[in-house]
């Protein structure tokens, strides 16, 4: 069988591990962006030239040895000191403050799943590379989400559909799929294709129900209440909502549908 090259490194391929050490960074490929590293992120590297690194992104899911995108992203954006993270990104956005105060100065933003490190002061987490972010929007990095994965890719409606996004600014198809079962504990590879081989077992199309993925070529979208399809489309350049039977006559006969245990 032929090895995906989005994400085999060729047997032998020595590396260095690092971790994406600022909110997000495209990862390139030759065809253009793969998808969005976000900080924590493992990144082994293989080969660093002109503040270029080429080599293997994880899963956004700690501790995973599942490898997301195979790509090159800048070096600057990786950090090879030990990262133990204390906290995960619960909320959609997270924002990052100068101080640990609301009215204080906004100095970046943080997406959901994100690993951070710091240490808990009164109501805030003091990030140990500075900076500050309510503890409302964070949980123990240990610790995942009770709530159903359609309520947690719900909370994404209205981000804008950005090629390769995994919610840093906005989101494509199956970045909305991986990053709401990824808030749960549960890891899918990166792109639709590769959901639909490993997701779940396919039922039939009649028999579809909150919760199921539906999947066309090189798209997916999620079955929720009312027979609503929620999915990030570039028709409406957003996470959306729309009747599936709508979506159907618009994007052509849905490929397969599956279903998490």
């Amino acid at each position: 069988m032929k090895l995906d090259s989005r994400t085999h490194l060729p047997d032998g391929t020595q590396v260095s591990t690092h971790h994406i050490c600022v909110p997000s960074s495209d990862l390139m490929t030759a065809s253009g962006i793969g998808t969005q590293a976000l900080m924590g992120q493992r990144f082994d590297v293989m080969k660093s030239e002109q503040g270029k690194s080429s080599g293997a992104l994880y899963s956004i899911v700690a501790g995973s040895e599942r490898i997301d995108y195979i790509g090159e992203l800048p070096t600057a954006a990786l950090s090879d000191s030990l990262h133990e993270p204390t906290h995960r990104v619960s909320a959609v956005m997270a924002a990052i403050f100068e101080n640990a105060d609301i009215k204080s100065k906004l100095i970046g933003s943080l997406s959901r799943n994100v690993v951070v490190a710091g240490e808990e002061q009164g109501e805030f987490l003091n990030l140990a590379q500075g900076g500050h972010i309510h503890l409302k929007h964070l949980k123990p990095a240990d610790e995942l989400s009770s709530r159903p994965f359609t309520d947690l890719a719900a909370d994404m409606l209205g981000l804008p559909y950005i090629w390769g996004g995994t919610g840093h600014v906005g989101v494509d198809c199956s970045g909305l799929v991986q990053s709401a079962l990824a808030a749960t504990g549960v890891d899918v590879p990166r792109d639709a294709d590769q959901q639909e081989a490993s997701i779940g077992e396919e039922v039939a199309y009649s028999e579809r129900t909150i919760g199921d993925f539906l999947f066309w070529p090189g798209h997916v979208g999620i079955v929720v209440e009312n027979d609503q399809l929620l999915h990030a489309n570039a028709y409406q350049m957003c996470v959306a909502l729309e009747p599936v039977t709508q979506a159907v006559t618009r994007i052509g006969t849905v490929r397969s549908v599956k279903r998490l245990p």
